[in-house]
Formats: C-alpha cells, structure tokens, sequence
C-alpha cells in the first residue's frame, strides 16, 4: 500500500473528528478536479472502498468543458470499480429565476441534490466533500472583507451535521494534495474559471494571498493555526451567549436594561438578532438608538420588525406598510424597459466595453453602469429602501449607511420615501438616478456592461 503523509492526515482527521458512522454508505463528492479525485483516492487507499459511491453534478456551465468532466469521472469510476451517480443541471435558468449568483445557484443545487440521497438512504450515510486548508483560509479572509462575525471567521466546520457533509480534507493544504496525486500518477481535469478573478474567491487566490505571502511565507499554515483558535474560542462564545440569553430574553421580548449591563451588548444583541435576518449595521443603529433615543423606534429585517418599547425590545414578524409594497423584479439579460411610480422610466441594454474608458466616464446625470459578468445573475430588483441598508460609494473607503447617505445628502422626507434602490439580492448596487455602489464597477477587465438609464416616462 502506498504511503503518503495524505493518507496519514485524513485519517488521523476521520478518527478526532469523528467523521464516520460505524455503517452506511459513504458518498464522495468528485468534480474531476485534484481536490475531489485525492479524497475519492485516499478514501479507497484507507479501506472504505466497500461503501463509497461518487456523486457528479455537470451545471453545464462550460460547454465542452463540462462534459469534457463528466466523461473523465466516469472513465474513472470504471477503472477504479466506485459506483458512480450522474445528475446534471441548468445552472443558469436557476440562477436567473431566483436572482441569485452563479456561485450560489451551482451550491444551492448541488447540495440539494446531495440530500436527496441520504434521504433515500435507509441507513445513515454522509457526503464527503474536498473543501481542504487552502479553502479554509480563502474563506477566512474572504469572510473578513465582509465583516462577519466570529462564525465567519472560525472558517467552514469538519462536519455539517445537519446536512450530513464531512470534509475529511481539512486539515490538508493544496500542495499536499498535488503531491500526492504525483505520487498516484493520477491525472485531473482543471477548471478553467478558477483563473477568472472577477470571481472574489479566485481574487483571494491569485492575487491577495500571494501579497500576504510575501509578508509571511508562512502564511497560510499561521492563518490556520488562527482559525483553529478561533474555532475553539467560538464553543465557548455561544455557550456564554446562551447563557446571557436566558437572563435578558423574557416572554415580552429582550429586556433593555439588562441587555445595557452587560459588558459587550451589541454582540449579544447581534447573537439573538441575527436568525431573524438583522444586519449587523441595523443592530448598531439599534444600539445607538437605545442610548440616545426614546420608545417608539422600529427597525426592520427582510422578515421581522423589531419595536423599541419602555422596557422591551419586542419583536414580531414583518408587516409591510402601502409605502413598502413596491418591488419589481428586472430581467436584465436583454436590452429592456420598465416604469417607476415617480412617472419616470428605468431602462437597461448590455453593451460590450469601448476600449477607451474615457469613452464610458463620465456617465450622463441619472445613468449608471456595471460589470454584467461580475454580477453573476440576470435578475436584480427594485424596491423601496430598508433599514440597514448601505452603498460602497465611489471615492471613499468602506460602505456608507443610505440612512447616512440622505442625511448628508439634504433628501427631503418626500424623496427619501420615494427613493427606489436597484439591488443584487441583499446588495444595493444603485440610489436609482443618484448614487452607485463602486462593487461592481467597470474596470479594464470588465468585458461587457449593465448600462442603466433613468428618463421621463415613454408615453
């Protein structure tokens, strides 16, 4: 049997981690690239080969490329004697649909897939999945650049026990696994939108840990150690948050000032804030409001509606106003049109970048334009303004509260009422005829572009 530190390290993994059920089957994710391929290779190498069964999902996003993949995993199944199951997908149409990202459309399907095998399964099974160290660290950072809390940052769990994933990798870097490959002499397909840095995974990759590098070339295995601090820092996070729960949460909601004693509030407040879909600047805006202001403030998630009483933060489910109801979903893959309830008319068309961008900049008075590939979706959305919301502006660092945002910018109450917000999901990507979010801006990489104009309605 061949013997390679890989091996060593997913099993000592399975065993401290407790990954396995004693009996079941176990599936392995395997995409054909080098991460799925070793964990399919060293799970048969550790003498699990009797229960695996290789999961394929073909999203049919890169053509022949695509295929190109599903082809090789089955070749290889054949050779290799795994039992294997094929489902493909139209990641596109489902991402369309939904107005979501690619990204999250392939992972939204691929795990449900995964569920419906376990659940057809009598006896208990897992999927085992090839996030490894690398992607740990990748996750890390990007979770940092999105200001998430200690979850974000203790990195992606050994085992979802709810979904049944284990990732039996994770404790093994990326050259590890290649070396170990070599040592197989098994070959693996390889991505090639793992280059495109538009995505903020590859960005990460290709070009901030290399710069992070240079000031650590121990980086990655110092961000690890981190991570697994953190980790073990978060057990004992939440069991003091549950702790606290039970001595500020009462029948009539969250009282205000036992909350107010304790040492750090607004991360208790976040704790039992955020499964009802608060923001983190919403709970500082709660927060600040609960030091300066008076009962009768409101704040509001996508889902509920918090209620600022004399001695109860109350909480209850959403109910929206007449002056809420308007949304309106845009199809944004064709040139199109639609009117607003000011009178004025909204309209989109893709154009390919000039090759001078001089010849894009500046942008006319209520214009605004995108990179359409970084997006990632053909559906976006207009709708009335929520708490919480914030603009990446131009010209300034970090984000900026659109609260904020009227304030400074002298909006009268009428107007900021009226004011409409062109969104990617949760993301404001545009104060509609005034202010744009720089996330998605045009850059010399951009190859085609979301051009938007506001105009006086067509009559």
């Amino acid at each position: 049997m061949l013997q390679h530190a890989l091996l060593d390290q997913v099993e000592l993994t399975l065993r401290q981690q407790q990954l396995l059920p004693p009996a079941g089957i176990l599936y392995i994710a395997i995409s054909g690239g080098p991460d799925s391929l070793a964990l399919l290779m060293a799970m048969l190498r550790l003498g699990y080969g009797a229960r695996l069964v290789a999961l394929h999902c073909n999203f049919r996003l890169r053509a022949e490329e695509s295929e190109g993949d599903q082809r090789f995993v089955e070749e290889l199944c054949r050779r290799l004697g795994v039992a294997l199951r094929v489902t493909s997908f139209d990641t596109g149409g489902y991402a369309r649909e939904r107005g979501i990202s690619i990204e999250m459309a392939a992972r939204e399907l691929r795990y449900r897939w995964f569920a419906e095998q376990r659940a057809a399964d009598p006896t208990p099974s897992v999927v085992a999945v090839a996030h490894n160290a690398d992607d740990q660290v990748e996750t890390l950072l990007l979770n940092l650049s999105m200001g998430t809390g200690i979850r974000g940052l203790s990195g992606m769990p050994y085992h979802k026990v709810e979904e049944g994933i284990i990732r039996p990798l994770m404790d093994c870097p990326r050259t590890l696994i290649l070396d170990y490959l070599a040592a197989e002499g098994q070959d693996y397909r390889s991505d090639s939108s793992n280059a495109d840095t538009r995505y903020k995974r590859n960005l990460i990759r290709h070009r901030l840990i290399p710069l992070l590098e240079q000031l650590n070339p121990s980086f990655a295995e110092a961000a690890t150690r981190t991570i697994a601090h953190l980790r073990a820092s978060e057990c004992y996070y939440l069991e003091r948050v549950e702790q606290l729960r039970q001595h500020v949460l009462e029948p009539r909601g969250i009282h205000i000032m036992r909350l107010l004693e304790q040492q750090y509030p607004e991360a208790l407040l976040y704790e039992l804030l955020r499964p009802y879909g608060f923001s983190p600047e919403t709970v500082r805006g709660v927060m600040a409001q609960l030091h300066v202001g008076h009962a009768g403030a409101r704040f509001d998630s996508p889902t509920h509606q918090l209620l600022r009483g004399q001695t109860y933060l109350e909480l209850r489910p959403r109910v929206q106003s007449s002056e809420e109801v308007y949304q309106q979903e845009l199809s944004i893959g064709e040139a199109g049109e639609c009117a607003l309830p000011s009178g004025q008319c909204l309209s989109w068309q893709i154009e390919p970048r000039p090759r001078d961008l001089a010849q894009l900049f500046p942008l006319a008075e209520g214009e605004a334009a995108f990179d359409y590939e970084a997006l990632g979706t053909d559906r976006l959305v207009l709708r009335h303004r929520r708490e919480g919301d914030v603009l990446y502006p131009y010209g300034m660092k970090g984000k900026k509260l659109l609260r904020r945002i009227f304030i400074d910018g002298k909006f009268a109450p009428a107007e900021r009422r009226a004011a409409l917000l062109l969104c990617r999901g949760d993301e404001v990507l545009w104060l509609v005829g005034h202010l744009a979010d720089r996330r998605y801006r045009v850059t010399e990489y951009t190859q085609r572009i979301l051009r938007l104009r506001l105009s006086p309605a067509v009559s």
